[in-house]
């Protein structure tokens, strides 16, 4: 009885065994099983139109400004329409743009790739061509020049410059002692009056000739671009330099200096004033006025000096002469007081006896004197 028991539980035993080992590998095989997932529907992307393009006239290279334009600097580009500017200049529209185009000036510095308008692009032949490659605000002007201060001739419209004064400066010394200039000294002097100048033409050349790398262009004006007081500064300066037998020096800027210090956008550097004339000016004829203050000064001071000299001398000789005034008075009346002891004396002292002058008698042909005498007399002589 017992054993069947245990056979009965034994079997129960390998019966759960077997349950569990089948369970776990139904598990098992259910987690290798790889499950299905939908794929999403496909969505249908739009299809996009290629843009609608234009060709223009653009900037083949950098144009700097004041370039006469050739066939090489410009060239034909497509360009979306709806960017594209009543100002270009359209293929479509204009089949001969290019001609149109070469032999006119840039009148502001285009970079490679940008496009032409009307407004940066100057007919020459056209009139007002100058005025035209003003910026607003600004003046023209025309200053002498030479191969030497031209810089021999490199200086091209477009260019940078400074402007430089050479003249003799006067020194007059001053004497405070005598109030007068005992001489006057001249010296050498350069100075730089402008900065940053813009060249717009040499002579009447607003472009270099002869090639690409251009021409030099030996003038002797060159036109250049400054603001109104500075044109009033010009104007003094060459008036100085003709007076004082000075000249102006142009001396070219480094390009890549100016892109350096000032970005690309190089159209934008202005004028600027380093040394002012006028200034000096106003200050030289202050000098000038104190120079005439201290003379005056001086004159007047020499006026009361001579005046109270005069003065002195006019004193010291009616010192004199009231002196000798006094003296001949103490004199006259020294005079006076001994001839009025004189006759005092003389009052004083006894009558004098009269003497006898006797009787003249003749005797033998000679006269012969006789007198009386007094007994007295003759006693007192004898004694």
């Amino acid at each position: 009885m017992r054993g069947v028991r245990i056979l009965i539980l034994a079997s129960a035993s390998v019966a759960a065994m077997a349950a569990m080992w089948l369970m776990r590998g139904a598990i098992e095989s259910r987690a290798n099983v790889p499950v299905q997932v939908a794929a999403p529907a496909p969505v249908e992307k739009p299809a996009v139109e290629a843009p609608k393009t234009v060709d223009i006239l653009v900037a083949a290279r950098d144009i700097p400004i004041g370039r006469t334009l050739s066939g090489e600097d410009i060239k034909w580009q497509a360009f979306p329409v709806d960017a594209a500017s009543d100002y270009f200049y359209l293929k479509g529209e204009d089949e001969n743009a290019i001609d149109l185009v070469v032999g006119a000036a840039s009148r502001a510095s285009m970079r490679a790739g940008e496009p032409l308008s009307t407004e940066k692009v100057i007919d020459l032949k056209g009139s007002g061509v100058m005025a035209s490659l003003l910026r607003k605000g600004m003046r023209a002007v025309a200053v002498p020049i030479s191969d030497v201060t031209g810089a021999g001739g490199f200086i091209l419209p477009g260019d940078y410059v400074d402007l430089l004064l050479t003249r003799q400066i006067a020194i007059e010394e001053f004497n405070p002692t005598t109030g007068e200039i005992d001489r006057t000294v001249t010296h050498n002097q350069t100075e730089t009056v402008m900065e940053t100048v813009r060249v717009l033409a040499i002579d009447q050349r607003l472009r270099e000739n002869g090639g690409e790398s251009g021409a030099t262009a030996v003038g002797n004006t060159a036109t250049i671009e400054l603001n109104p007081d500075q044109v009033e500064l010009i104007s003094l300066t060459r008036q100085i330099a003709k007076q004082e037998r000075g000249f102006l020096t142009l001396s070219l800027r480094s390009f890549s200096e100016l892109v350096e210090e000032y970005g690309e956008d190089v159209s934008k550097i202005m004028p600027k004033t380093v040394l002012d004339l006028q200034a000096l000016a106003r200050a030289k004829i202050e000098h000038a006025q104190e120079m005439r203050a201290i003379a005056e000064d001086f004159r007047r001071e020499q006026e009361t000096y001579e005046l109270e000299r005069r003065k002195r001398e006019e004193e010291e000789r009616l010192r004199l002469a009231e002196e000798e005034r006094q003296r001949q008075a103490e004199d006259r009346a020294a005079a006076l007081a001994a001839q009025q002891k004189t006759v005092d004396a003389a009052a004083a002292a006894p009558s004098p006896q009269p003497e006898d002058e006797g009787v003249v008698l003749v005797r033998n042909g000679a006269p012969i004197v006789v007198r009386t005498t007094n007994p007295d007399s003759t006693a007192g002589g004898s004694q």
